[in-house]
This record gives structure tokens, C-alpha cells and sequence, in this order.
């Protein structure tokens, strides 16, 4: 498959952005052409599907905003085409991270396996916020309300795959609410942060997430001292931004650390967390052992598995995409750069691995 995950991209997206992105469930379609001197050019194109021939799919609405007129998709419900019995299957719940919006490609290709699956939006597109902040907990409870009610689905048998920010909101979602049994968390975080920025009005710092209108406690993010030890690096001699050293300053704040762990003992089921030791956007592999360290301290009773590839960085998917790109650009960081870490080769590697692991990981414990 290097063929396909050792593919360039040809120049950056609209949005300034580096990376291979994929958005929805439509085909992939792919060109190889062979040239040989003498010879006439021969090609052909494959089509590389996401979504399983005859799977169903329900799209979970809600109302506009006030004076709208119709309804928003904010999750996408895919139940694969072929099933053994009539009986109800397991579902998991598959959330983004930092970008926002939906994980429709994931979603759809996971369903293929066996599972239901919801890819469910937080944040990012309308009527939700358009940015990662003050997200209420109950919409995430309301959602599986949702599931519940769908007679495909076994209430008894949720799960949830999500990566980076999203593994954050999993993890904290998983300890408070029992109807989740199983977690994969891809470069997660063992305690809740703050968003970016502060209140325009007041100043203050903004929660991520909220529960009964208070915010879950958070570790700030001394973005100010980021900035200003960053600016000689980034500037002058035009390196990405590595925001990896923020949330290590910020983990070494021990009392809002502490105060802002999130309780995974709580969790009522498996956990398989996934890190690359050479992730530039957060400390995943040490925040990852910092999770496996407070479930041992509370004798956690249920499987617990860490999956740790030394070269590889943050962005871990699914497989056989292209990850050449090590480095992309963001409109809040006025276009500069900022990385990834890890190699091509080496997140091939890891994500190839450890997306057949945890699909075995979710059939045992769903």
C-alpha cells in the first residue's frame, strides 16, 4: 500500500491547510499511469470505497437557530448492509478533533466492520459553536438518547473511537456516563484543558466543556509565555510552531492538574489509548501513561491497553491515506506553520497496526 500512503499532496488546500483531507463518505478515485520508453502509456483508475454497498444511513437533526427555517445534520448514523440476525448491534460513536465538524469518512469505514456507527459533530458547523468552547456535556447525553431509540441499535453496547481533543471529550464523557462500555482514544489527553483565549468582557478564561451550566475543571493554557518563547523559532528562522511544549507547561501547573484529571476509574468498560512518541501538538504518550498510572492506583477491573509507536506523531487515522505531509498552516496562528512530528513511514506503520488492533479491541468488548 506505499503507493497510496507515500503520495504528495500537489500544493495546499483553500484554507491554507497541508494535509490529505477527507470529509464525507464518497469514493476515493485514483489514477496510476505507467510509462516505459518504447512503450504506450498505459493507466487506470481505481475506486477506493468508504461506504459499504447498502449500508443504511440516518441523519440525527435539530432545529436552527431562532428565525431558521429547517433542520441541521450534526450526526450521521451508518448500520452496515449485511448482519446475522435481526438482533440489535453494537454502535460507536466516532468524534473529530480540533478541526470540528463531522468524521464522516471514519465513521463510514468502520461500519464496514461490523459495528453501527455515529459520526457525531460538537463543534464547527451550524447551529453548533463555531469554535472548541463551552460545550455542553447534556447535548452528548441527548445524543445517546438518540442512539437508544434507533431499533438497530443495543443500548448496552456503546462505544466511542476518537482522536486528540475528541479522545479528551471521550475519556471524560466515558467516566460520567454508564451507558459507554468501550473507548479508543487516539492521541489523548488525562486532564481537561481550557479553549484559547480569554472573555473579551471580563477577561477570564474559557472552559472546553460544561455540565449542568458550570465548567468541567480545566488546566489553562499560558498561552502568553507560548507565544513569546515561540516568537524567535517561528519568525526568524521560519520553524513551525511545536505547540507540544504549551501543554507541557501547563501540565506543570499540579494543582489545576489535578483538579481538572479527568476520572477514567469511573469508566465502565475497556480502554485502548494510542500515542506517538514523537507527536509536536501535546504530550500524548505521557499523558497516556499518566492515564494508565491513576487506573492502577484505583485497580481499575477492566482492560486496559497502550499503544506506543515511538516515531510516529499526532496524526493517526485510519490507513492508506496519504501522510506525507508533516506540517500544515492555521488561520488562528495568522498562517504559520506548525507540525505534526513523526514520518510518513512510520505513521503508515502505526496507523495501519493500530486501526486493526482496535477494531479487534471494539469486537471484544462490544
Amino acid at each position: 500500500m506505499g503507493l497510496f500512503w507515500s503520495m504528495s499532496l500537489d500544493g495546499a488546500h483553500a484554507n491554507g491547510r497541508a494535509t490529505f483531507a477527507k470529509n464525507d463518505a464518497s469514493p476515493n478515485c485514483v489514477s496510476l499511469e505507467v510509462e516505459a520508453p518504447g512503450h504506450a502509456a498505459t493507466a487506470v483508475q481505481l475506486e477506493r470505497n468508504y461506504l459499504q454497498p447498502g449500508a443504511l444511513t440516518r441523519d440525527l437533526k435539530v432545529a436552527g437557530e431562532a428565525g431558521e427555517r429547517g433542520e441541521h445534520t450534526i450526526g450521521r448514523l451508518f448500520i452496515p448492509a449485511s448482519r446475522e440476525s435481526d438482533r440489535p448491534i453494537p454502535v460507536v460513536i466516532v468524534l473529530s478533533g480540533s478541526g470540528g465538524g463531522f468524521d464522516l469518512d471514519k465513521a463510514a469505514l468502520l461500519a464496514r466492520h461490523g459495528f453501527a456507527t455515529l459520526a457525531l459533530a460538537y463543534f464547527g458547523i451550524s447551529p453548533l459553536p463555531t469554535w472548541l468552547h463551552r460545550i455542553p456535556l447534556e447535548y452528548f447525553e441527548a445524543a445517546l438518547q438518540w442512539l437508544a431509540a434507533q431499533p438497530e441499535i443495543d443500548s448496552q453496547r456503546i462505544g466511542i473511537l476518537a482522536i486528540s481533543r475528541g479522545a479528551e471529550l471521550a475519556l471524560l464523557l466515558s467516566s460520567m456516563f454508564s451507558q459507554i462500555r468501550s473507548v479508543v482514544a487516539y492521541a489523548p489527553s488525562s486532564i481537561a484543558w481550557a479553549a484559547s483565549g480569554r472573555e473579551k468582557e471580563t477577561g477570564e478564561l474559557i472552559p472546553s466543556w460544561t455540565y449542568g451550566g458550570k465548567p468541567v475543571p480545566f488546566v489553562p493554557l499560558p498561552l502568553r509565555q507560548f507565544i513569546f518563547r515561540s516568537a524567535i523559532p517561528v519568525a526568524l528562522l521560519k520553524r513551525p510552531v511545536m505547540f507540544r511544549e504549551l501543554f507541557r507547561t501547563g501540565l506543570r501547573n499540579t494543582k489545576a492538574a489535578a483538579a481538572a484529571e479527568i476520572p477514567v476509574e469511573r469508566m465502565g468498560g475497556p480502554i485502548l489509548l494510542v500515542s506517538g512518541g514523537d507527536d509536536h501538538l501535546w504530550p500524548a504518550a505521557e499523558m497516556s501513561e499518566r492515564i494508565i498510572e491513576r487506573l492502577k492506583k484505583h485497580r481499575f477491573a477492566h482492560r486496559v491497553e497502550h499503544l506506543h509507536y515511538p516515531k510516529a506523531g499526532h496524526m493517526l487515522r485510519y490507513p492508506y491515506l496519504p501522510t506525507t505531509a508533516r506540517q500544515s498552516r492555521h488561520r488562528a496562528l495568522r498562517n504559520a506553520r506548525y507540525s505534526f512530528g513523526g514520518t510518513a513511514s512510520a505513521d503508515a506503520e502505526a496507523q495501519a497496526d493500530s486501526w486493526r488492533r482496535a477494531i479487534e479491541f471494539l469486537r471484544a468488548s462490544l
